[in-house]
């Protein structure tokens, strides 16, 4: 005969016979045990049958069948109950002293002299009873604990609100052993509970409802601010969905609260009928404070996430406008500014033609020269406005020659490494990529004060990665918060437009790399080979 508790098997026989023998009198010693417990401590009913399954005679009715097993288990379960009942485990203890007290006179009639024996044996049974009801206790308070981590838990791996709330339900659901769960949450604009997450029913359930404070069972909590329940729904006549009637026997109610703030509903369903223990509201209150804390968090979060997206949808639709902007100038200055020049430059030619002094062909000379500088000027700002080499060229080769000018301009060398197959991009990203570069290469120009700078573009499967570095003397640390690098802050945006990251490292002294990563559209046009690439081996140039 097994047996989990540490009971010695002489200690077992003797109780086996104890059971046999006492058995037509277990209800009078029952009825004695009630009797003296309810003078001492005037429990409830709910409490009286938990401490009364742990007491001898139902271990010895148990132990009648010969199965300790079924006895052990039997200890567990109404170990737990009391736990959650909140019985105190001296007041377990006492329960047990009692029935013992009484068991001993019937056990002395019925075993005589061997009832020493007999007595030793309760004894030990006993305090296997009170060893293994404790660990009850200790399960109970461990799977409390257990619970409020799962709750966090739960708060940090969900990725959204919605993924909090599954995992919030899925998660009390199994604390409480119910059938169905649903999150209710208050919609600010009609102050009216609506369904945000569900399981256990329909996946359409909850479409169209909102609940506002005072309706039915989940308004009464939503008006109260306190925990309710109904524990056994074929009694309860109030308002109530027809579905949770259908797939629920029992309902427990309690607020989602923020402060004094109620911010929704949790709502647990059971398949039998169930009324709360008072551990059991305990901890219910303290998983509904858990979770409102964590559904407050996961709002503001997805709220600043939705505000993020709005932010560089915004920036994206400014940089495009900037572009066109940039166009609409380019053109004005070709076909206006650049005309009128022109023609400017066409009289004075003209006229010098029909002058006779030298002193009036010195002064067209001078104004020709002008004009000739105002010209290359302008065609310089077209240059940098909308360069023509990107829109009929595409992105290396206006790198290539951004690097060039900057050889050219600031005397700074300046090595493109692209590779051959690298090919098109989409127009939008081409244009974005090429401004980085644009500013990145101005900033090395006017203060990085380095003698070489290093471009290196490629493919690595679905993701362009770009790298800028130069031997300059570093970025400085900020030390004027009241002038911030929007330099910087404006390639950080045309990367993040894209979808992509971008890191700048820099020591003073050691110059400055900035990395950038941007994933390639799906319809990115294949790698081809660009008309100015060597086949042998990648782009290779330099600005000189």
């Amino acid at each position: 005969m097994s047996s989990v508790l540490p009971i010695k098997e002489s200690a077992r026989e003797l109780i086996l016979e104890a059971a046999r023998m006492l058995q037509p009198r277990f209800r009078e010693m029952a009825e004695l045990w009630r009797q003296r417990i309810q003078e001492e401590f005037q429990f409830d009913e709910r409490t009286l049958v938990a401490l009364e399954r742990l007491n001898l005679g139902v271990s010895l009715m148990v132990a009648s069948h010969a199965d300790f097993n079924e006895f052990t288990e039997n200890l567990h379960y109404y170990g737990r109950r009391l736990a959650k009942l909140r019985v105190d485990t001296r007041q377990v203890a006492r329960s047990l002293e009692i029935y013992q007290r009484i068991a001993s006179s019937f056990l002395a009639e019925e075993f005589g002299p061997r009832s020493c024996d007999v007595m030793v044996a309760m004894e030990s049974l006993a305090s296997a009873s009170f060893v293994a009801v404790s660990g009850a206790y200790f399960d109970v308070q461990e799977s409390a604990s257990d619970a409020l981590l799962k709750i966090l838990d739960a708060e940090l791996s969900a990725i959204n609100l919605t993924a909090l709330l599954e995992r919030v339900l899925v998660v009390t659901e199994g604390i409480f052993g119910a059938q169905l769960g649903i999150v209710l949450l208050v919609d600010p604009e009609t102050n009216k509970l609506r369904v945000r997450s569900s399981t256990g029913l329909a996946p359409e359930f909850g479409q169209g409802i909102a609940i506002g404070p005072g309706q039915g069972f989940t308004g009464h909590i939503f008006e109260t601010g306190e925990p309710d329940m109904l524990p056994d729904l074929a009694k309860s006549t109030g308002l109530l969905n027809r579905e949770l009637r259908e797939h629920a026997r029992a309902l427990w109610g309690v607020p989602l609260r923020i402060d004094d703030r109620v911010i929704g509903v949790l709502t647990l369903g059971f398949e039998k009928p169930y009324e709360w223990l008072p551990s059991e509201l305990e901890l219910l209150r303290a998983v509904a404070e858990r979770s409102a804390m964590a559904i407050d968090r996961a709002r503001m979060t997805d709220a600043l996430r939705e505000r993020e997206i709005r932010i560089v949808e915004l920036s994206g639709h400014l940089l495009k406008a900037q572009e066109e902007e940039r166009k609409r100038i380019s053109r004005e200055l070709h076909d206006e500014t650049g005309q009128a020049l022109m023609v400017i430059r066409l009289y004075l030619g003209m006229l010098d033609a029909v002058v006779k002094t030298d002193e009036a062909k010195a002064k067209i000379g001078e104004l020709l020269g002008v004009v000739d500088r105002t010209i290359e000027g302008i065609r310089r700002i077209m240059g940098r406005l909308s360069p023509l080499v990107l829109q009929e060229l595409g992105l290396i080769s206006a790198i290539r020659k951004e690097a060039k000018d900057l050889t050219k301009n600031a005397g700074v060398r300046a090595r493109v490494e692209i590779s051959e197959n690298f090919g098109r991009l989409d127009p939008v990203m081409e244009t974005a990529i090429y401004r980085v570069v644009q500013e990145s290469l101005h900033n090395v120009a006017k203060h990085a004060q380095a003698r070489n700078v290093r471009i290196h573009m490629e493919r690595r499967g679905e993701t362009l990665k770009l790298e800028i570095e130069d031997d300059g003397i570093g970025i400085r640390p900020v030390t004027n918060s009241m002038r911030p690098s929007f330099g910087l802050a404006g390639m950080q945006e045309r990367v993040k437009t894209l979808g992509g990251q971008m890191k700048v490292a820099s020591r003073e002294g050691e110059g400055t790399r900035i990395s950038i990563t941007v994933p390639l559209p799906a319809r990115a046009e294949k790698p081809r080979k660009h008309p100015g690439a060597r086949a042998s081996r990648a782009l290779m140039g330099t600005g000189s």
